[in-house]
């Protein structure tokens, strides 16, 4: 009973300080229509309605190399509903928070399920991207400041002359603040309507992981030169091509540093657990730090 309600009380920690944690696409509008998204800590432990955005196990990261690089820890296996969106349109991805001195990289990408969605192993995918930005010398900011400026929120759009049918898109954030690299990828499933018959050409497709193979990732709180976002050019399809979007291939660099005014700011909890005071509560505590590692870091 003493272990259960130690453990009880880290997770509701856990949980609390979550919000000044990391973050993780809490729900996207398609077609003006808002489809919530997987929330890792309550959603396990619940009856979920189908989603559209496929599951995280947290709100953690994932590494370079990792076979869940492409949609996360459980994000592998396809969800029970895809969303309809016009070709041409705007997709929004709203992130549950995004801590400030996270800094780095966003990117969207696209890959066709070869039918359904539901059923699509995103490790088997090849991705074509639709946008990605950087960082920006003239205003001081990465890409990822952007988001926070924008309601911890991203909008990519669907180009005008991708071929129908039903597609991943995948958001994701690279934090840069750390010694390595931590990548906070998302997928969402789509059914993509409309006349256009564009393909991505095999220059276009990539492979994740191997994305991010051999790239060379800046010291963020230095004068770090130049810095090429990894991956191919945006894709451009036949009728319409893509509309302008922030899209950056290259960036020049002036020292980082955290911006003022209204972008909304997220302070990182630090949370402890208390030392062991016998051997019999030992294992019930070293879960809980466990616990507390995998949500609020």
């Amino acid at each position: 009973m003493l272990c259960l309600t130690i453990f009880s009380a880290v997770w509701v920690a856990a949980v609390m300080t979550g919000v000044e944690g990391h973050g993780f696409v809490h729900s996207v509008v398609m077609n003006g229509q808002e489809y919530p998204g997987w929330n890792p800590f309550s959603d396990p432990y619940t009856t979920a309605p189908p989603k559209t955005v496929r599951k995280v196990l947290n709100d953690g990261f994932v590494s370079a190399t990792d076979p869940d690089l492409p949609c996360h820890h459980l994000g592998n296996e396809g969800t029970a509903l895809v969303a309809d969106a016009t070709a041409g349109s705007q997709v929004t991805f709203r992130w549950s928070y995004w801590p400030a001195d996270h800094q780095g990289p966003v990117s969207t990408y696209m890959a066709s399920c070869n039918g359904d969605c539901t059923t699509f192993l995103a490790s088997n995918a090849r991705w074509f991207k639709l946008d990605a930005a950087g960082y920006d010398p003239s205003t001081r900011q990465w890409a990822a400041d952007q988001l926070r400026a924008n309601d911890n929120s991203w909008v990519s759009t669907i180009p005008a002359g991708i071929a129908p049918g039903q597609y991943l898109m995948r958001n994701e954030i690279v934090a840069l603040h750390s010694i390595t690299p931590q990548f906070y990828p998302s997928c969402s499933q789509v059914k993509v309507s409309g006349s256009g018959n564009g393909q991505p050409s095999e220059s276009d497709l990539v492979s994740i992981p191997g994305l991010y193979s051999n790239v060379t990732w800046p010291n963020i709180y230095s004068d770090f030169g130049t810095f090429q976002i990894p991956g191919p050019p945006p894709v451009t399809f036949g009728v319409g091509g893509n509309p302008p979007s922030i899209t950056t291939t290259t960036t020049t660099s002036a020292l980082s540093t955290p911006t003022a005014g209204p972008t909304q700011v997220s302070n990182m909890s630090m949370t402890t657990s208390p030392v062991p005071s016998s051997q019999a509560s030992g294992h019930c505590l070293l879960n809980s730090r466990r616990l507390v590692r995998r949500t609020s870091k």
